[in-house]
């Protein structure tokens, strides 16, 4: 099957999803106001695939001689973890440098399991294949997968078992001959415009009481059954001027609600398996966080550049101490692009011989970029001052009654009004609007809270041998 272009993707949405916004429910997704900006930048995605430019790096053949989606393809050589770069970056450069989700991060966890068929196949043989058949059939449909990973959770003091309602977190509730069937919900970025989810376990203590909510599936996100109850969107009227992020790159939070949703076993990666996901839960960023690495660098790269813009037009260009703040911003910006290029560099081998950016390395960039993200905006923040929470929009400037004024007051030197607005709007996105809000919260919890990552960079890390280096400086030994 050829890889889908944008038309394509836009008519298999069509299929019959139940999607609800603002308490209503949509007709055709593809036609909502509030959803059909993320989907026409789905659609470029999909045709930048057929752009001659990038064609080797989306598309590759597989052994049947078939066309594929690279996206979906494991990383089994150095060029391949390189490819799966460059792909992102290419995205990232050609589409929008501020989305996320797009299917090159979310498919990662299938590569674990793909790599951990020995763990797998101790449990049910099927698993492994499952998700060897699944990145099969991703690879030929160029189908976008999203995720499905956090649950809502409930009283964060107790374990899911003791819940009031036993559907905070979501469970298994009955094995068929034929299939499961699964129940509660999973909050998940893009999931009305995507076409299936990777659903995952959430649940940290996987004592015996817990055994229904292990549960990992694929499930098609028009499922009987399944809604998607999105949040409100980030802008009233998608106005470029105004808004020239929310407006265009308002990638849609739902709530996925798994009403009694069935699963064939074909789509069950484990199901009622707890030994199997406290064992599996932790490897499933091992690829996942070199997309999201280089997503920060693109957003690093964003405020560096609204950054050299504002003081540009202001004149503050050449002021040593605003300089000294827009080289902490590409500071941030190199530090990222270190890890990203170190991580690929010191590269390790898995088990079953797939190529993963050193954990440690990477771990440690996750790390580093989340935490950073929020001080990095606000120094964006300081540089821009009051003015960009104080602009008028666009029907100001252009109205005959009050466009004489917002152009001489707003104007610096050859810097029109206009320029000069549409340049701090970009910063009210990524600093004080509700879209710059969610940006700095999806980068310290999208890749899972912060206390988290740290414990993988803990888990990742040669202990062992710094150990013994300071052993050795001390002239002790190493504890047993």
């Amino acid at each position: 099957m050829a890889l889908m272009n944008g038309q394509q993707y836009r008519e298999s949405l069509k299929d019959g999803r139940q999607v609800f916004i603002g308490g209503k429910q949509v007709d055709d997704v593809t036609t909502h106001p509030a959803i059909r900006p993320m989907i026409d930048t789905m659609a470029k995605l999909y045709d930048l695939q057929h752009d001659e430019r990038y064609r080797d790096i989306f598309g590759f053949v597989n052994e049947d001689g078939e066309l594929c989606s690279r996206v979906y393809k494991s990383p089994d050589t150095i060029e391949d973890l390189r490819n799966r770069r460059e792909m992102t970056a290419a995205i990232l450069n050609e589409v929008s440098p501020v989305i996320d989700r797009f299917g090159d991060e979310t498919v990662t966890p299938l590569f674990v399991m793909q790599d951990r068929k020995a763990l797998l196949d101790k449990y049910d043989t099927r698993y492994h294949q499952n998700a060897v058949n699944w990145l099969k059939k991703l690879q030929r449909n160029n189908w976008f997968l999203t995720s499905g990973n956090t649950d809502p959770k409930g009283d964060r003091s107790k374990q899911p078992f003791q819940q009031d309602d036993p559907d905070l977190f979501t469970r298994v509730v009955e094995e068929r001959e034929d299939g499961i069937v699964i129940r509660g919900a999973k909050f998940e970025t893009g999931a009305c415009y995507a076409h299936a989810a990777f659903v995952k376990p959430t649940v940290g203590a996987w004592v015996p009481e817990n055994t229904d909510y292990a549960v990992a599936c694929i499930v098609p996100l028009n499922s009987p059954n399944l809604r998607h109850i999105c949040r409100a969107p980030h802008f009233e009227t998608p106005n470029g001027f105004d808004r020239p992020l929310s407006s265009r790159f308002d990638e849609l939070d739902t709530l996925i609600v798994f009403d009694d949703v069935f699963v064939p076993w074909e789509n069950v990666i484990f199901s009622r398996k707890p030994e199997l996901a406290a064992l599996i839960r932790q490897d499933l960023h091992n690829w996942a966080a070199q997309g999201f690495l280089n997503r920060s660098y693109a957003k690093a790269d964003i405020l560096v550049g609204a950054a050299l813009l504002i003081t540009e037009h202001t004149g503050l260009a050449n002021v040593p101490p605003i300089r000294e703040k827009i080289s902490k911003l590409m500071g941030y910006r190199e530090t990222i692009r270190a890890f990203i290029f170190a991580s690929e560099s010191e590269y390790q081998v898995s088990e079953s011989g797939m190529v993963v950016p050193n954990l440690s390395i990477q771990n440690a960039g996750r790390v580093y970029a989340s935490s950073h993200f929020y001080e990095m905006a606000q120094i964006l923040r300081d540089l821009a001052g009051g003015t960009a929470v104080m602009q008028p929009d666009e029907a100001m400037l252009d109205s005959p009654l009050t466009g004489p004024d917002v152009q001489k007051y707003f104007r610096i030197g050859k810097v029109s009004a206009a320029e000069r607005l549409k340049v701090l709007n970009l910063a009210a996105e990524l600093t004080a609007t509700s879209f710059g809000g969610r940006m700095c919260a999806y980068a310290m919890f999208a890749e899972s809270p912060p206390s988290v990552q740290a414990m993988s960079l803990y888990n990742s890390f040669d202990r062992k041998s710094s150990m013994a280096r300071a052993a050795k400086l001390a002239g002790v030994a190493l504890p047993a």
